[in-house]
Formats: C-alpha cells, sequence, structure tokens
C-alpha cells in the first residue's frame, strides 16, 4: 500500500514522503478542526500543530495496532483542538472561504440554482445546530456522521468507552432533531 510506504520512508526522514502523507489527509484534518473549533484561523492552526505532532510521533506510530494512519491524524487533531479550546476562548464563526466550503460541503450534482440554494440553507441550519451542542457532542457527531468513524474507533480517538460515544452522539442527535424540526417539517420529512 502506497500510503504505508510513504509512512516508513517518512520515518526514514523523506520530506517528499511526509508532504504526500500531509497532501493526502490535509483537508480532512482541516475539516475536523473547522467543525470543531468553528473557526477558520484556529482550524488552520490546529492543522498545523497535529501535522508537526504527526511527523514527531511517526517513529511511534505502528500500523500493526489496528489504528489506521487516518484515525490516528484525526485522535491527534483532536487533542490538539481540546488543547486550542483551553488555551483561548474561540473566536467567533466567520463566513466560510473557498477552502472551508470545498472541505466541508459535499459534492452537489445538481445544476438547478433554487436546489442548490436550498441545500446551502440547509447546510447553514444544520452548522448553527452543530454550534448548540456541547464540543463533544459536536465532535462525536461529526465523527461519527462526517468521517464515518464506528463507535469503536470514536472511542479509540477520544481516549473514552464506547458506551460514553454512545451516550453523546444520543443526545446529540437528539438536540439536532430539536433544533432542525421546523425545517425539516417545512420540507415535508419527518424526524
Amino acid at each position: 500500500m502506497e500510503e504505508l510506504t510513504n509512512i516508513r520512508q517518512a520515518r526514514e526522514g523523506d520530506p517528499e514522503a511526509f508532504r504526500a502523507l500531509f497532501d493526502g489527509h490535509r483537508q480532512q484534518v482541516f475539516a475536523l478542526a473547522y467543525r470543531y473549533l468553528r473557526n477558520r484561523t484556529d482550524a488552520e492552526d490546529v492543522l498545523q500543530e497535529t501535522f508537526i505532532k504527526a511527523y514527531n510521533g511517526l517513529p511511534g506510530y505502528d500500523p500493526a495496532k489496528g489504528l489506521n494512519f487516518a484515525a490516528w491524524l484525526n485522535r491527534i487533531c483532536v487533542n490538539a483542538s481540546i488543547d486550542a479550546m483551553r488555551r483561548s476562548k474561540v473566536r467567533e464563526t466567520g463566513p466560510l472561504g473557498p477552502e472551508e466550503a470545498a472541505a466541508m460541503s459535499a459534492p452537489s450534482h445538481s445544476s438547478d440554482p433554487e436546489r442548490s440554494a436550498r441545500s446551502a440553507e440547509i447546510r447553514e441550519k444544520i452548522d448553527q445546530a452543530l454550534a448548540r451542542l456541547t464540543p463533544t457532542q459536536r465532535m462525536v457527531f461529526t465523527l461519527r456522521h462526517y468521517q464515518e468513524y464506528t463507535t469503536r474507533e470514536i472511542a479509540q480517538a477520544l481516549q473514552s468507552s464506547e458506551g460514553s460515544v454512545k451516550k453523546h452522539l444520543f443526545r446529540a442527535v437528539g438536540l439536532l432533531r430539536k433544533h432542525l424540526r421546523k425545517y425539516v417539517v417545512e420540507d415535508g420529512y419527518d424526524l
């Protein structure tokens, strides 16, 4: 596998191999940090911190322990995001720039401008509802539904129990349903 080769070569000091790892995971790490911190500047700082820690920690990373590289990076990103929140009050969210919009949104296959506008409005409402969750609930929901992690992988990333992850996920979904109910009812869906 190419990624394992890049990991091995990066451990041996090959900067191009580490650059390939960075390029392959940069957008994913940025999106995770942004969803957690809700601020572009803070997310960029966490992105840099994550890859610095990953570079320094590569000698200790062992894929044989069952944690894939993306999950290992996300664990570092989660911890760096939590540290960033502890260090300072996170700045208010501003409008998304092109990089965030690309990282955060699903590709649209529709050329219908009305549908595209409605989709953007729905994404905005979802982001506003996510902002109302606790940081842990938001992180668990993001890892599960945007990064498609299993409960076990989330528990490993957050260094928590699977039961705790399930509790946070259940509460997050319940709160999101509550906050988004009126928008869903308007479109004829049922939560």
